[in-house]
C-alpha cells in the first residue's frame, strides 16, 4: 500500500495454530454434556475400525495361505470384521464391552507392571504404584454395571479431548513463547 501501511492476510494470523485444541476443548465439553451419545459414537467408530482392519487383514491372509501364515492372518481378520459387525449392530452393548475389555487390559497390565517392579533395579517404587493404581481401575471399570460403564466411555472421551485441547493450547503457546525469545535474543 502506497500510505505505508503493510496488508494484513488472514493466513498470516499467528493463531491458526491454537485451533485444534480449542477445537479439541469444544468437543470435549460437548462429549461430556452429551455422554450417551458419546458412547454410541465410540461404539460407532471402533465398530468400523474393527471392519476395515478386519477386512483387510482378512484379504491380505488369504491372499498369503499358500506361502503359510496366512491362515492365521485371515482367521484374526475375519474375528475382527465379526466383532465389528457386532458393534456396528448394537453400539450401545459394543461401548459397554468396550469399556470391560479396557478394565480386563488394565488388570492384566497392572499385574505385569507390579510383577515388573520387583526385576527392575529402577523405577521400582513407580511400576509398583502403577501396577496398583491400574488393577483398582481395571477392576472398578469390570466391576460396573452396564448403565455405568455406558456412561463412563461418554465421560472418558470428553475428559479425554479436553486435556488434549489443553495440552495442544499449552504447547502451542509454549512454543510461541520460545519462537518469541529466540527472536530477540537474535535481533
Amino acid at each position: 500500500m502506497a500510505d505505508g501501511r503493510t496488508e494484513k492476510r488472514i493466513a498470516d494470523w499467528s493463531g491458526w495454530e491454537f485451533l485444534p485444541g480449542i477445537a479439541f476443548i469444544i468437543i470435549g465439553v460437548l462429549a461430556l454434556t452429551m455422554a450417551p451419545l458419546t458412547s454410541l459414537a465410540t461404539g460407532i467408530y471402533v465398530g468400523a475400525l474393527l471392519c476395515v482392519a478386519g477386512a483387510f487383514a482378512f484379504v491380505g491372509g488369504v491372499s498369503h495361505i499358500r506361502r503359510g501364515g496366512g491362515w492365521l492372518a485371515a482367521l484374526l481378520g475375519l474375528l475382527s470384521l465379526i466383532i465389528g459387525i457386532a458393534f456396528l449392530y448394537n453400539p450401545a452393548a459394543g461401548a459397554i464391552t468396550l469399556v470391560w475389555m479396557i478394565g480386563a487390559w488394565l488388570i492384566v497390565g497392572g499385574i505385569f507392571e507390579f510383577a515388573t517392579a520387583f526385576t527392575t533395579p529402577f523405577g521400582r517404587g513407580w511400576l509398583v504404584f502403577v501396577g496398583l493404581v491400574d488393577f483398582a481401575l481395571g477392576a472398578l471399570l469390570l466391576t460396573m454395571e452396564p448403565s455405568q460403564a455406558f456412561y463412563f466411555l461418554g465421560y472418558y472421551v470428553g475428559i479425554s479431548f479436553i486435556f488434549r485441547g489443553l495440552w495442544t493450547v499449552l504447547f502451542v503457546g509454549g512454543a510461541h513463547e520460545v519462537d518469541r525469545t529466540v527472536r530477540e535474543a537474535v535481533a
